[in-house]
Parts: C-alpha cells; structure tokens; sequence
C-alpha cells in the first residue's frame, strides 16, 4: 500500500467518524438549534436539532420535566448501552426504561413526518420516565388512551413493554444528560451503524482507488 493510498484512507477514516457524534467521547458540548415543527398540548415533540462538539445532529428529548432553549449551550455526559451510569432518570429500573425509550426514539427519527405518530410517539417516551406530569398535561384524551391506533400513545407505550430486548440492540443510541444537574434537558442521538459507518469508509476508499486506477491508466 503506497504512503498516498494510506494517507487518504486516514482522511476518510477521519471524515467517516465525523458522522458519529461524540461516539468515544465521555462529555460533549452541546447547542440546542431547533425545536420540532408540531406542539401538541403547548409542547413541541422531536426529532429537535443540536449541534455536538459543532456537528449538527437530530436529537429526540426524553425529559418532560426540565426545559431547553434554542441557542442554549451546555456539557453533557455521554452514557451508552451497557452503561447508563450518568443518565438522569435511575429508578432501579432504568435498563428497561431506556431500553424502551431508545426503542422508541428509533422509530421517531424515523417518522418525523407523520406528525400525529411523532407526537404520540413523543410522549410515550417523556411518559416512560415522567408519568404523571404527562397524564397532568394530556388527561384522558383519546390521544393518551388509544391502545389500538399507532396516533395513541397508549399504542407505543403497550409496544415498547411488549418487546423482549437483546444486549447491544441499541448500540447505535447515545444519551446526553446534562453534567451540571438541573436545567436543560436530558437528549437522545442515533449515530450510524458499525456497519453503516464501515461500508461507508469502504465506499470512500473505492472511489479514490477507482479515480486513481482512472488516473494511471490514461496516455500521458
């Protein structure tokens, strides 16, 4: 492998970890940049927008009971699966209780668009670790109730209990809690995949050599 060949595949190793937000970092500086487009019941739901160590990045907030800003900044500790030792909300339960939440939130960055399954989605998870100023906040609206429509947050709720969760499913869920205590919110990021990460440093790669062979092969 030539000195060039290496030194680029460094760059694109670089490059490739751009997309994985503060993945190997134990804190992280973190902006708050955009709400969700849709505020039901006075709340705007997720996904929201943040920037991370200067990365934007798509955030979904499981914590009902602080408050965020835009353009607000702050440290945050960086807790992952198996691990969840500086996340906010420890109740001797909290495996399980992450464990749905980062279920959930899968399934939100995913439908953003439909706004009624984002938002009961959305609450389902604020619900899991904040019940009771959620149903204060709902009441008994079809919206909370409804177990049979995926618009029902009662719907997601019975999903997320039902599921039997393996470890390193949600190797890919990262959560951002607040190192000073208090105020803002505690936040939820997906990066990519291993793999996802991999075949994308590979495609990289495969379009420099392609280029490079390109290059080599044509009459000077």
């Amino acid at each position: 492998m030539t000195k060039a060949i290496q030194g680029f595949l460094l760059v694109a190793a670089a490059a490739v970890l751009c997309f994985v937000p503060s993945a190997f970092a134990d804190t992280a500086n973190m902006t708050l940049t955009g709400a969700g487009s849709n505020a039901p019941y006075g709340v705007y739901v997720g996904p929201y927008t943040a920037t991370i160590n200067g990365t934007p990045t798509q955030v979904i907030c499981d914590d009902y009971s602080h408050d965020s800003y835009i353009g607000e900044s702050w440290t945050a500790n960086v807790s992952s699966f198996p691990s969840l030792s500086d996340v906010r909300f420890t109740s001797g339960n909290e495996t399980q209780n992450y464990d749905e939440a980062a279920y959930l939130a899968n399934i939100l960055f995913d439908v953003s668009s439909n706004k009624s399954e984002a938002d009961a989605l959305q609450y389902a998870i604020w619900y899991i670790f904040d019940p009771v100023d959620v149903q204060n906040a709902v009441g008994n609206r079809s919206f909370f109730s409804d177990a049979t429509d995926v618009n029902g947050v009662a719907y997601w709720l019975n999903d997320a209990s039902a599921q039997t969760f393996t470890a390193g499913e949600f190797s890919n869920i990262l959560f951002y809690t607040p190192a000073s205590g208090g105020n803002p919110q505690e936040f939820i990021v997906r990066t990519p995949e291993p793999g996802t990460v991999l075949l994308l440093g590979l495609g990289l790669v495969g379009v420099f050599l392609f280029k490079r062979r390109l290059h080599l092969s044509t009459p000077s």
